[in-house]
C-alpha cells in the first residue's frame, strides 16, 4: 500500500523488430516511453535521421485526417443512434476476425462517411435557406395586407406608388402637411409593428419633389424589396409550403441518418484502432532511432520486470534489456497501489495533487479518518442506508471506469460510515424513526460529541507530524526527526496531559523540557547566537497553529447538529401539516422532498468539510505532492473494446 517503485527499462534492438515490440508493449499497459529526444545529452542528439522522422510525422498526419474524419461522422449519426448506451451496458467488444472485416472495408467506409459530409452539407443548405425564409416572412407579415404585386411598386407616367415606413408618431403630421400644400396624396395602412406603421402612399407625379421633401423631414423610408414578385400574402404562402417542404427533407436525412447504425459502429471501430496506431507512433517518435537499430526507455513499476522480460524474450531473441534504477533528477511518475478499501479514497488525493514520487503515500493514514468524518458529519443512518443503496446500485446498473468509478465507491463506503455513526447518535431521519442511539443523542450531550471531534483531531494530527518523522528517519536525518517532530510531540503532549489532573505534575515537565527543547533546536540554521536563541522563541508560536487545526474538528459537531436539526424541522412541518387526505399527501412530499434536500446539502457539505480536513489539517504536517500521474502507452479506446489486437 504506497506508491509503486519504479525503474528504468532499456531496450535496444533491431530495427525490423521496433513494429512488434511497440504492439507488445502497448498491448502490456504498463510501460511508459521516455522522450529521450530532448535529451540534452550531446551522445543522444542527433540519433534520429530527418527521413525516419519526416516518415513518422507523414503517418501520424495521414492518421490525424482519418481520425478527424471518423470523429465528424460518429458526431453526425450519434444523435440518430438508437445503440445500447455504453454507460449501462458497457464498451461492446469487437473479436479479431470482425475488426479484420472492417478493416478489409475501409474503402467502402470511406464511401459511407462521404455520405455523412453530404448529408450534413444538406442539413447546413436546408438551415441557411430556413434562417432566409424565417426572414423573409418576418419581413413581409406588417404587407400582407398590400394586394399589389409588389414588382408594380413605383412610378408609373401619373403616379406613384410607394410601399412606405412611417413613425407611428408622424402620419397624422405628414397628412396635415400634404393637405396644406394642396398635393395630390393618399396614405393607406397596411400593417403595424411597434412605434412603425407600414404604409402605401400613392401620389401624382407632379408633386414629386415636394412628397419627397416630406419624407425626409418625417423620417418615411421607401421600402426596397430587394426584387421579390407577387403579392405579400402569397409570397409568405409559397415560403411556408418551401418550409413544410424543408421539414420533409429533414426528416428524410434523419430516417437516412438513423439506418446507418451499422456505418457508426464501424467508425467507432476505425476510430479507435486509429487512435491506438496515433499512440504507438507518437511514442516512436521519442525512440532513439537509426536505419538498423533503435534504443528505447520507458519507466515501469518495479515489481512488472520479470514478467515484461518474458513477454519481449517471446517475440525476439536479437534484443538487450536492462533495468536501472532512477536518478536524482528524474521525472518519475507516480503510480498508487493501495487496498480496495483504500483506493477509492484515492480521489480526495487526486484532486488536491499526486503525492512526490520520492515522498509517501497519503491514502492509506487519510483514508479511514475521512470516512469516519464524512460518516460523523452526515451521521443520520437513514440517510446512510440510502446514499449506500443507491451508489450500490449505479456500481451494479453502469459500467463505470476511473476516477468516476472510485468516487461512488467511495460513497458507498462513506453511506456505510453514515449509517454506523447514525445508528450511534440515534438518527433516523431526524426523529422521525424512534430508535434509541448505541451512545448518545449529540443534541442532548454536545459537549461529548465535541470531546470525541477533538480527540479525533489530535490522533489526526500527531498522524501527520509522526508520518513527516518516519519520512526524515528513512531519508537519513534521523536528529531533524527528534528535533522537528519529537521535541514537538513532548510539548504537544505535555500541554494536552493537562486536561486530566492527576496527570498535571508530569505534564507540567513533558511541557518545559518540550519549550526548553525547541528553543535551543528550532533556530539551528542560524549562525548568530542569537538569532538561533530568537529563532527558537519564536517557533513556539507554532503552537496557535496546533491548536487552530485542532478546533477546525469542531466542525464534526457542527456538521452533524446541522444534519439532524434539519431533520426534525423537516419532520415537525410535515406532522403540523397532516389531519386530512390532501394534507396526507402534503405531509408526504414535505418528507420526501425536505429529506432528499437534506440528505443532498449535508453529504455534499460533509464531502468538502472531510476533505477539508485532509488538505489543511492533516496534509500540511508532512505531505509532499507535485507528482505526476504514471501514463503507460496502453490500449485506449473510446467507443468499443478491441480484443486481440
Amino acid at each position: 500500500m504506497a506508491i509503486v517503485k519504479m525503474e528504468k527499462m532499456h531496450l535496444l534492438a533491431l530495427k525490423n523488430e521496433q513494429s512488434k515490440l511497440m504492439q507488445t508493449l502497448q498491448k502490456t499497459g504498463i510501460v511508459e516511453v521516455i522522450d529521450i529526444t530532448e535529451d540534452e545529452n550531446e551522445e543522444k542528439q542527433g540519433h534520429k535521421e530527418d527521413r525516419i522522422r519526416d516518415e513518422i510525422a507523414k503517418e501520424l498526419a495521414e492518421l490525424e485526417a482519418k481520425l478527424s474524419d471518423l470523429k465528424f461522422g460518429i458526431d453526425f449519426l450519434k444523435p440518430y443512434s438508437k445503440s445500447p448506451n455504453p454507460l449501462i451496458y458497457g464498451k461492446p467488444d469487437v473479436k479479431k476476425d470482425e475488426l479484420s472485416e472492417i478493416l478489409s472495408a475501409e474503402s467502402k467506409i470511406k464511401k459511407s462517411l462521404q455520405v455523412v459530409f453530404d448529408l450534413d452539407k444538406k442539413i447546413v443548405h436546408l438551415k441557411s435557406e430556413e434562417s432566409k425564409i424565417l426572414n423573409q416572412i418576418d419581413f413581409l407579415m406588417p404587407w400582407q395586407g398590400l394586394d399589389i404585386p409588389l414588382e408594380q411598386l413605383g412610378y408609373t407616367d401619373k403616379a406613384a406608388f410607394m410601399a412606405c415606413v412611417i413613425p407611428r408618431k408622424s402620419k397624422d403630421k405628414l397628412e396635415e402637411k400634404i393637405e396644406e400644400n394642396s398635393l395630390l396624396a393618399d396614405i393607406k395602412v397596411i400593417g403595424e409593428r411597434r412605434d412603425d406603421l407600414y404604409v402605401l402612399i400613392i401620389y401624382h407625379i407632379s408633386g414629386k419633389e415636394e412628397i419627397q421633401n416630406l419624407f425626409k423631414e418625417f423620417s418615411v423610408t421607401i421600402q426596397d424589396f430587394m426584387g421579390l414578385q407577387g403579392a405579400p400574402s402569397e409570397i409568405i404562402e409559397q415560403s411556408k409550403k418551401r418550409l413544410d417542404e424543408i421539414q420533409k427533407e429533414r426528416e428524410a436525412i434523419k430516417t437516412q441518418a438513423q439506418g446507418m447504425t451499422q456505418e457508426l459502429f464501424n467508425f467507432e471501430v476505425l476510430y479507435d484502432y486509429y487512435m491506438i496506431e496515433k499512440d504507438r507512433k507518437t511514442n516512436t517518435l521519442k525512440l532513439f532511432d537509426t536505419d538498423k537499430s533503435f534504443y528505447l526507455q520507458a519507466w515501469i513499476p518495479k515489481e512488472r520486470k520479470t514478467y515484461i522480460t518474458e513477454i519481449i524474450s517471446k517475440i525476439t531473441d536479437m534484443v538487450y534489456v536492462e533495468f536501472t534504477e532512477p536518478e536524482e533528477n528524474d521525472d518519475i511518475p507516480v503510480l498508487l497501489s493501495n487496498s480496495k478499501l483504500v483506493e477509492p479514497f484515492e480521489v480526495i488525493t487526486e484532486l488536491y495533487s499526486l503525492p512526490d514520487p520520492r515522498g509517501i503515500d497519503p491514502n492509506p493514514y487519510m483514508a479511514p479518518f475521512y470516512w469516519i468524518f464524512f460518516g460523523m458529519m452526515l451521521s443520520d443512518a437513514g440517510y446512510g442506508i440510502i446514499l449506500s443503496l443507491l451508489t450500490a446500485v449505479a456500481l451494479l446498473k453502469f459500467k463505470l471506469e476511473g476516477s468516476g468509478k472510485k468516487f461512488i465507491k467511495m460513497f458507498f463506503l462513506c453511506g456505510i460510515s453514515t449509517t454506523i455513526w447514525g445508528a450511534i447518535f440515534g438518527g433516523w431521519f431526524g426523529d422521525l424513526i424512534k430508535i434509541k442511539p448505541l451512545w448518545i443523542n449529540p443534541l442532548d450531550n454536545p459537549m461529548a460529541v465535541l470531546i470525541v471531534s477533538f480527540a479525533l483531531g489530535v490522533i489526526q494530527i500527531y498522524t501527520g507530524i509522526i508520518l513527516e518523522g518516519y519520512k526524515n528517519i528513512r531519508d537519513g536525518h534521523v536528529l531533524d526527526a527528534i528535533m522537528d517532530q519529537g521535541f514537538w510531540l513532548l510539548l504537544l503532549t505535555g500541554i494536552l496531559m493537562f486536561v486530566f489532573q492527576p496527570l498535571a505534575g508530569i505534564a507540567k515537565y513533558l511541557a518545559i523540557i518540550g519549550v526548553v527543547s525547541l528553543v535551543l533546536t528550532q533556530g539551528r540554521a542560524q549562525k548568530n547566537v542569537l538569532m538561533k536563541f530568537a529563532s527558537g522563541v519564536l517557533s513556539l508560536y507554532n503552537i496557535t497553529g496546533y491548536l487552530s487545526d485542532l478546533l477546525s474538528y469542531s466542525r464534526l459537531l457542527a456538521l452533524g447538529l446541522t444534519t439532524g436539526v434539519i431533520a426534525s424541522v423537516i419532520n415537525t412541518m410535515a406532522k403540523t401539516i397532516s389531519g386530512s387526505i390532501i394534507g396526507f399527501i402534503i405531509m408526504i412530499l414535505v418528507l420526501l422532498g425536505g429529506h432528499v434536500f437534506n440528505i443532498v446539502i449535508n453529504a455534499l457539505g460533509a464531502y468538502v468539510h472531510s476533505s477539508r480536513l485532509q488538505y489543511i489539517e492533516f496534509f500540511s504536517k508532512f505531505y509532499e505532492s507535485g507528482g505526476r500521474a504514471f501514463d503507460p502507452l496502453r490500449i485506449k479506446t473510446t467507443y468499443v473494446k478491441l480484443e486481440d489486437l
